[in-house]
């Protein structure tokens, strides 16, 4: 069959009208298969350097595309790094209500961080009165003020004491650590800030409406051993207290924030 093939061939490569019989070559090598016209070779190989072709355009993509990838990967892996998503509040009940904020603490935390109270409350209540879309949050003096008057009221319920700051929301914050070190650790800062959030409904007809509860734990400086060389303690004192305030404020707030493989709180 092979043959019969080949010398079809062969027969359709001469000119019109010439039989067989004028093949120059004998018919015994014109039926083997070394016997190929020049222009049958020709179209395969044509076809031959058309496939090499396409393989190495093909292994030229490829590699190409690897490349793309990985450069694309790297710029996607740098925007994740510097940049920010937006988060929704968990709790929007502060929106278009009257606020206060109150901030509990042991006496031996009072002790230990004079002014503390003072700067919590002035850097959240700062925070939500600029974010949270409240209707009205009473101002931080005023509860300081208020507290310092009638040092009994932090005993008394939530509902009594929203009451007696005229507001239907009281957001409480139970702190319970601000330290910059370890007890007995004066080189080596290890700052922790801990605290129970709570958000009480007071027009609800539950008492002691606990509508929200969350606990916020941050932690400053990130990097481990980093000591009093390093870093001053005022320099401590102030990051920590502005990523307490702002990881205490955010769960009321459409906010910003980096991504989770590179948060340091």
């Amino acid at each position: 069959m092979a043959i019969g093939v080949w010398q079809l061939a062969i027969g359709k490569m001469r000119p019109h009208g010439q039989s067989s019989s004028h093949c120059p070559l004998p018919i015994a090598h014109c039926q083997s298969m070394a016997c190929v016209p020049p222009v049958v070779s020709g179209i395969g190989s044509l076809a031959l350097a058309r496939c090499m072709a396409l393989l190495l355009v093909s292994c030229s993509l490829v590699m190409s595309g690897c490349n793309i990838v990985g450069f694309f990967g790297a710029i996607e892996a740098e925007r994740r790094r510097t940049g920010t998503i937006k988060v929704d509040a968990q709790y929007t009940g502060l929106e278009g209500q009257s606020v206060a904020v109150i901030v509990d603490a042991s006496r031996d935390l009072q002790a230990d961080g004079r002014g503390l109270i003072q700067a919590v409350l002035t850097e959240v209540i700062a925070r939500l009165e600029a974010n949270g879309k409240t209707k009205s949050i009473v101002p931080a003096l005023q509860i300081e003020r208020v507290l310092y008057d009638e040092p009994d009221l932090l005993g008394r319920t939530y509902d009594e004491i929203a009451r007696r700051f005229g507001v239907d929301r009281l957001v409480v914050i139970q702190l319970e650590e601000f330290r910059l070190a370890e007890p007995g650790n004066l080189y080596v800062w290890s700052g922790l800030a801990a605290a129970e959030l709570l958000v009480v409904e007071a027009d609800s007809y539950i008492e002691d409406d606990v509508r929200f509860q969350a606990y916020v734990t941050v932690k400053y400086p990130t990097k481990d051993n980093t000591t009093i060389d390093d870093m001053p303690a005022d320099a401590v004192a102030l990051e920590l207290l502005r990523r307490f305030a702002n990881r205490t404020s955010w769960f009321f707030y459409r906010h910003d924030e980096r991504y989770q493989e590179y948060q340091e709180y």
